[in-house]
């Protein structure tokens, strides 16, 4: 495209590039706080990712009201000191933001991990990558703050001062963000794998933590875009670099996102199903009894649940447990009264019915 005096604009790419993945984000955060609201509370893990979502809009807003009109989608030979200087101004804010960003995205996964996988060794692996990224952002951010001497030097084209290589930081930045989300996203897996559950389960929970790998190939790309870059046309061939960036920021939220909305969308799915085939419950009353607390049918609230709905299905046993959990369903002889069946104590994981029903119950994955 170009713009009203005939020189080439990438300006719209921005615009779509930078709002697209910012509102997907925001979207899958706020079905995230949903599902968690509506059940049990937040965790720590929640309130990381609402700091990584706000940074990111942060991010992205900094970018687009600084770059769009300033010179960031245009050929720097054509854009004055003035708008320059506004645009790498506010590249070195957004640049804050974005580390910020990926510390607190991944620092939000690993307490996810931390909380749903309660395995001895696997919490201090953890707990480790979590000091690892700590030190990590501070590098970083410890460089940044003295990306020049003086800091205004850095936008500032009129001002002298010193600033070391700009570039290898970008290097270090961008390699170090991919290990450490390859690393992110493997942990899990040699535990899903190795846990007492049915295939179809371990399957959906690899696909779920797995996706964060098309994150990975997004910091490669990015990376590889880095290291061809060698222009001194940071305004135009800085396009598809923030663009991929802002993607990137999306797939990292997604990944810490999917694990507790995707029950949302199952139950949502399941109950659309069975609205459309006409099952419905009629005269049922069924109860639970699972970890010595027993829980009712739909006239039972919700909050006495142990765990949500929408991490329940996710949740791994400890394996100091010194039981295995087990699904038991004990038929009883009762005796019929004038105001129905009479049942004995309902066994730790059993399941009693009272009275004849007709309905499907499906077990949860």
């Amino acid at each position: 495209m170009t713009t009203w005096d005939g020189t080439p604009s990438r300006e719209t790419l921005v615009i779509v590039g930078y709002t697209v993945p910012t509102v997907l984000l925001v979207a899958s955060t706020v079905l995230r706080l949903f599902a968690k609201m509506s059940n049990e509370g937040l965790h720590l893990d929640d309130h990381l990712i609402i700091l990584a979502s706000a940074l990111e809009v942060a991010y992205s807003v900094t970018i687009l009201a600084c770059g769009v009109g300033h010179g960031f989608g245009r050929h720097t030979a054509t854009i004055d000191l003035k708008d320059l200087e506004i645009f790498l101004k506010g590249e070195y804010i957004a640049s804050h933001l974005y580390n910020l960003f990926l510390a607190a995205t991944k620092l939000g996964i690993l307490v996810l991990y931390y909380r749903i996988f309660p395995i001895p060794w696997f919490s201090k692996t953890v707990i480790g990558c979590s000091i690892f990224v700590l030190i990590w952002i501070t590098i970083i951010e410890a460089f940044m703050g003295a990306l020049c001497r003086p800091l205004n030097a850095f936008w500032d084209r009129t001002v002298k001062g010193e600033c070391f290589n700009s570039t290898a930081l970008t290097y270090f930045v961008n390699s170090s963000n991919m290990v450490t989300d390859l690393v992110l996203f493997a942990l899990p897996i040699p535990v899903i794998i190795g846990v007492r559950t049915t295939r179809k389960k371990k399957i959906a929970l690899i696909t779920i933590f797995s996706i964060g790998f098309i994150t990975c190939g997004i910091s490669a790309a990015r990376l590889a875009y880095v290291v061809a870059q060698g222009s001194a046309d940071i305004t135009w061939e800085g396009v598809p670099l923030g663009i991929l960036s802002a993607f990137e920021s999306l797939g990292g939220v997604l990944c810490a996102n999917l694990p507790i909305i995707y029950r949302l969308f199952k139950t949502a799915a399941q109950k659309i199903s069975s609205s459309v085939s006409g099952q419905k419950s009629k005269g049922s009353n069924l109860q639970y009894a699972y970890d010595s607390r027993v829980y009712g049918s739909k006239s039972h609230g919700r909050q006495n649940r142990r765990s949500t709905d929408s991490e329940r299905w996710i949740r791994m046993p400890n394996e100091s447990d010194s039981t295995e959990m087990q699904t038991h369903v004990q038929g009883m002889s009762p005796e019929m009264k004038a105001d129905g069946f009479e049942m004995g104590p309902i066994p730790r994981d059993g399941i009693a019915v009272q009275r004849e029903f007709h309905t499907r119950v499906e077990e949860r994955v």
